[in-house]
Order: structure tokens, then sequence, then C-alpha cells
């Protein structure tokens, strides 16, 4: 961790490395005790899976002009993302607007951009903002702030400053019939061993139906 702050101290380029650490609760338990999910986010279903559930909360840590290309998050889940220092700038379109520069499989499975997040504000920004209906959703989050990004939505994120923050994936009553129906197709699933995604869907099924049978017997 020592050498990543060293290179975040001398890094002059234009797209940093971007740290996400996702064992970071198993490795400070007093870290992962000093944060809660905020209520509005408490309802998480893949935890009837207890620790065989897809990976779902990190910590990231980036110096300025780092961030995230466009994409989705995995497995058709949304997700709550808490900004404990630093500035963090947000570019989000819905799930059936492919932002401009971006290519995308039908299926989602593959995306691909040409160029780099600066490149991205410099050559398609200003248009896409002029689009209509086709408008990003776009806001800076501060320090202290959370913001919530529903499933399927495109998001870009870059950081303006030095930032640290924690995000969490989730699947609730909202988005549980989408997941299900997602996680169906094992080439989609990511955030587990390769050998346990093709039994995804059996086993969150098999666990709602057990721990949750009404919620189960909703969406089907």
């Amino acid at each position: 961790m020592q050498q990543y702050y060293d290179y975040m101290d001398k890094t002059n380029d234009e797209m940093p490395l971007y740290l996400f650490d996702k064992h970071f609760a198993s490795k400070s338990s007093k870290l992962a005790s000093d944060y809660e999910v905020p209520s509005y986010f408490s309802e998480d279903l893949f935890q009837v899976l207890d620790d065989d559930r897809p990976d779902f909360k990190w910590l990231i840590i980036g110096p300025a002009r780092s961030g995230s290309s466009f994409h989705k998050d995995p497995n058709c889940t949304s997700a709550w993302n808490a900004l404990v220092t630093g500035r963090k700038k947000w570019i989000m379109f819905p799930p059936d607007v492919v932002p401009p520069g971006v290519v995308a499989s039908d299926d989602g499975l593959h995306v691909a951009t040409s160029v780099s997040i600066i490149e991205w504000f410099l050559n398609f920004y200003e248009a896409a903002r002029e689009e209509g209906e086709c408008q990003p959703r776009e806001c800076v989050v501060e320090a202290g702030e959370v913001i919530f990004v529903p499933r399927g939505w495109w998001h870009l994120v870059v950081n303006l400053e030095e930032s640290v923050a924690i995000t969490q994936n989730y699947v609730s009553r909202a988005n549980l019939k989408q997941v299900l129906e997602y996680i169906e197709k094992p080439e989609l699933v990511s955030g587990c061993p390769v050998e346990q995604r093709g039994t995804l869907h059996a086993r969150f099924r098999s666990a709602l139906g057990d721990r949750k049978p009404a919620l189960l017997e909703s969406v089907e």
C-alpha cells in the first residue's frame, strides 16, 4: 500500500492507476466496522448465499485523473458509492442509451472504447450534453456524500482530486427479477470463480426458496 501512496504523490500519468481492494474488510476488521450500510440500501438479497456470494464491496483509492471508463455494474446489481475524501465527477446514461464513443455487444458482455477518460471529455462530452433526450445525468460528489447507481446504468467516474471511497453492489426486491434473469447466463456472471459461475443462478434461487420463499414466488 505504501508503494501505491508513493505512486499517487508522484504520478503525472494522464490516466493514473486506480486501486480497488475487495479484501479490505477481511484485512482490517476495524476499517470494516467504521461504516454502516446506508438504510436505503440495507436489503441485500445476495446475503442468502453467505460467503458464496459474488464480490460486492470495495475500498477504492485514486489520485486526481484516475477513474473508471464507461461500464455497467456486474450481475445486473445496483450499487451505492460513499465518498470518504476527495471529489468525484460522475457521468451516467440510462441502460438503453449507449454512451457516445462506446461500442457494446447486445448482451453487454463486451464493451470497448477507443479513448481514455480525459479524451472522452475532450471529444464527446459537450456533444453528449446537447443530445436532447440522450443527455447524460451528471454530478460532482463531495466528501461525505453517497451516490446511488441503478442496475444497468452506464457510468463513468473520474477523480477530480485524491479520493477514497467505499462502494457496495447489492440485490433488492426492486431488481431481483432482473438479476435472476441475468445470471441464468453463466457467460455474463462475474465476481466469483469461473467454476462457480454456471451454478450461481441455481444456488441463489435455491437459497431464496429456503429463506425467502414468498419473495421468490413474487418474481416468478
